[in-house]
């Protein structure tokens, strides 16, 4: 894996959580619920997800936009995540949001909502990293196993790669913000690096 380019997906995504997830996270981390379903819409905006919900199961029954998902949303924990509790509970939330809109297939949009409001242990499921890694369709533990071997394999250079991030914070979108503290920080935790690593990935998928 080029340094280089790695480089160039931690920028990328440093750049990503100042824009977009940043404000999303930040969104749903609070106790508004106005605040969290708007952080909910952006996020399901930006990661072309809406679709998958038909509103005929939320606006058009007189509820809030994605309402029926902040509500399974608001009883999860960081427990409920933990260990081997991992994917059997990210399984579970996928059939409870499922369950109302039309028992539709959302893997990937739930590994999404549950990346925003939890960050790590959470990987996003996504069609081009698993295209990337070689996981087979819809196959969640497959897909985890296989990325978290690929990042194994370069978890150095990946961590090398978002500790140069700080020495390049004029690059940003947003340098008031995006200062070497913050960007070090930042940068040094895990879901952050398993960030960058999904750039790459979505880069060869």
């Amino acid at each position: 894996m080029p340094t280089v380019q790695l480089k160039f997906c931690a920028l990328r995504y440093l750049n990503q959580w100042l824009e977009h997830d940043r404000i999303y996270c930040e969104g749903l981390a609070g106790n508004d619920e106005a605040t969290k379903l708007k952080a909910l819409n952006k996020a399901a905006v930006f990661y072309r997800v809406s679709r998958n919900l038909p509103e005929r199961y939320d606006r058009k029954k007189g509820l809030p936009r994605f309402k029926p998902v902040l509500d399974i949303l608001d009883t999860l924990a960081p427990a409920n995540f933990h260990g081997d509790a991992l994917l059997p509970g990210i399984l579970r939330v996928r059939d409870q949001i499922s369950a109302q809109y039309g028992t539709l297939g959302v893997l990937s949009l739930t590994t999404k909502f549950l990346w925003v409001k939890f960050q790590w242990p959470i990987i996003i499921y996504d069609s081009k990293a698993r295209s990337a890694v070689g996981a087979r369709t819809g196959d969640l533990a497959d897909y985890y196993a296989r990325w978290r071997q690929r990042f194994n394999e370069h978890a150095k250079d990946i961590e090398a790669a978002c500790n140069s991030l700080q020495n390049v914070v004029e690059y940003s979108v947003n340098p008031d913000l995006a200062t070497p503290r913050y960007v070090q920080e930042l940068s040094g935790h895990q879901w952050f690096r398993e960030r960058v690593f999904d750039i790459y990935l979505w880069h060869l998928g």
